[in-house]
This record gives C-alpha cells, sequence and structure tokens, in this order.
C-alpha cells in the first residue's frame, strides 16, 4: 500500500512539472530577429524542471508522506520512492519529447 503511494506521489510530481515546464515555455515571448534568444531560454527552463523533478519528488515522498510504521514498511516505502523517482524522471523527459514533437511549431517545440 505504501508503494504503491510512492509511486503515485512521483507520478503526480512529473505531471505536475510538465506542466510548469509548459507553462513557463508559453509565458516566454518570441524575439525577432535574425539570432533570436527565446529558443535557448525555453530548453534551459525544461533542463532545469528535469534536474528539479526528481528531487523535489522524493523530497516530498520522503519528508511529507513517510509513513510511521516499522522499520521494513519505511524500507519498502524508500525504496519504492526511489524507484518511482527514477521512473517520474523518464516520464517527464518522454513527456517532454512528445509535446515537444507532437507541438514542434510552436514554444513547447523548442524543448528538444
Amino acid at each position: 500500500m505504501e508503494s504503491t503511494s510512492a509511486y503515485i506521489i512521483t507520478l503526480i510530481t512529473a505531471l505536475i512539472f510538465v506542466l510548469i515546464s509548459a507553462l513557463i515555455a508559453n509565458a516566454i515571448k518570441f524575439e525577432g530577429g535574425s539570432n533570436p534568444k527565446d529558443p535557448q531560454l525555453r530548453k534551459t527552463w525544461f533542463w532545469i524542471l528535469a534536474i528539479l523533478n526528481p528531487a523535489v519528488a522524493f523530497l516530498l515522498g520522503y519528508f511529507v508522506f513517510k509513513p510511521d510504521a516499522n522499520i521494513m514498511v519505511v524500507n519498502n516505502y524508500i525504496s519504492a520512492l526511489s524507484m518511482g523517482t527514477a521512473i517520474g524522471f523518464v516520464l517527464y523527459i518522454l513527456l517532454g519529447f512528445i509535446l515537444s514533437k507532437v507541438f514542434a511549431n510552436g514554444k513547447i517545440g523548442h524543448w528538444f
């Protein structure tokens, strides 16, 4: 039961970070001219949030949602939280890549 909540926490955190990244990408205005810097800024914010995603997911799961039970349950939860954090990171990158290719002509298309 506790391991399921660890996976859910990391998946929800990854989805929230993708949403935040999309909001930031849409908030950055297009720059005109021959050498615009806005695509690089969107890509930078995407990767900054990619680094923050696993850290926030793990810390949130560890300090806020860690069960108060015996050591065996807590160790299983920490193990599931660690695997879920890695899965959440891969999910963030995968969703970012898919959205980048779907919206290739938009602002989100600059992530990759």
